[in-house]
């Protein structure tokens, strides 16, 4: 543990109550604000720590989210000595109030933070980039907890099976349908929400097929879903956020990782994906990337660094033995 704290010890089997408490101890919107891990039966593993809100954007962006060990993770090399952050964010102005990404359920504790410190009076819009739970598994606790929200819904699968699931709690909407104002967010479209501007894309680099990525341009932040999530955290506790280009991993080791969740990479050839990838950095200022899983990628510099390593990884893969294919052969 790099910080001396004996989780095992102080939080095994804490309940959400309990790391709830810990959260409400903290200023609010501290950065970032903590509470400790909870660990499984067996006391081996922390299997969610970091439970933190960070400022990327003061008064404007926030990541929400907690971290979890690489090898409790399928799309991760299970020799990977890291932590991996797992990511949803919070767009503010004066009246708005915009989640893209709701996150995975075992970061309730940081999403419940959030919801009770940075909501306030503003207006509540949700919007998700993919139909996946580790997008929307915290989509039915902010419908149901917050006042008239609307969801933006870019047409990307539908959702009510997660909502109107017996096991949500009567108290995350499990009557979603025809209570809950939708309003399109569709591809090539934008949107002003107050001082936000916001812009929906067709994901440059994606695995199921209707993908969104988001651009804010306030801020520069560009959502990427599941892609750019190749930066780990050393340690439960080290921010979320990685701000140099220096020390980048291997490509082949990005190149590798990608694969693990694009899968159709390996010995295909697509020219036209990576140029249509790299073009869309060149018409946007990015200066913030924001995935769901992995570090937050921050600063222009960053940005550039990240975005060069991807277009060589994305070339790397098209090397990479196809596994599947190679069982039959």
């Amino acid at each position: 543990m790099s910080d001396g704290f004996d989780r095992r010890s102080v939080m095994s089997g804490a309940s959400a109550a309990t790391i709830m408490a810990l959260l409400r101890g903290a200023p609010a919107v501290a950065d970032p604000i903590r509470a400790r891990a909870a660990l499984d039966s067996g006391g081996k593993h922390a299997f969610a720590a970091n439970q933190t809100i960070t400022t990327l954007v003061p008064d404007r962006l926030y990541r929400v989210g907690c971290a979890v060990r690489a090898e409790r993770l399928s799309w991760l090399p299970g020799d990977l000595d890291a932590w991996e952050p797992l990511n949803s964010y919070v767009l503010t102005d004066k009246d708005h109030c915009v989640f893209v990404d709701l996150g995975m359920p075992i970061a309730r504790p940081a999403m419940e933070s959030a919801l009770e410190t940075l909501v306030g009076d503003r207006k509540v819009w949700l919007h998700y980039t993919r139909n996946e739970y580790d997008c929307i598994g915290n989509l039915g606790l902010v419908l149901g907890t917050c006042r008239n929200p609307t969801l933006l819904f870019g047409s990307a699968g539908g959702i009510l099976e997660w909502i109107n699931d017996p096991a949500v709690s009567i108290m995350e909407v499990r009557d979603f349908l025809g209570r809950i104002p939708i309003e399109e967010a569709r591809n090539d479209t934008a949107r002003s929400l107050g001082e936000l501007r916001l812009r929906w894309l067709e994901a440059r680099a994606k695995q199921m097929l209707i993908t969104q990525w988001v651009y804010e341009e306030t801020t520069g932040c560009l959502f990427t879903s599941d892609f750019f999530g190749f930066r780990h955290a050393k340690a439960a506790d080290s921010a979320p956020v990685i701000d140099s280009a220096k020390d980048l991993p291997p490509v082949d080791a990005v190149a590798r990782e990608i694969v693990a969740r694009l899968n159709w990479l390996r010995e295909a050839q697509y020219s036209a994906m990576i140029e249509r990838f790299e073009s869309l950095f060149a018409q946007l200022d990015v200066r913030l990337i924001a995935p769901v899983h992995g570090c937050v990628i921050q600063g222009r510099e960053a940005v550039a660094a990240h975005v060069k390593l991807a277009v060589k990884a994305l070339r790397a893969a098209s090397a990479l033995p196809d596994e599947e294919r190679m069982r039959y052969v």
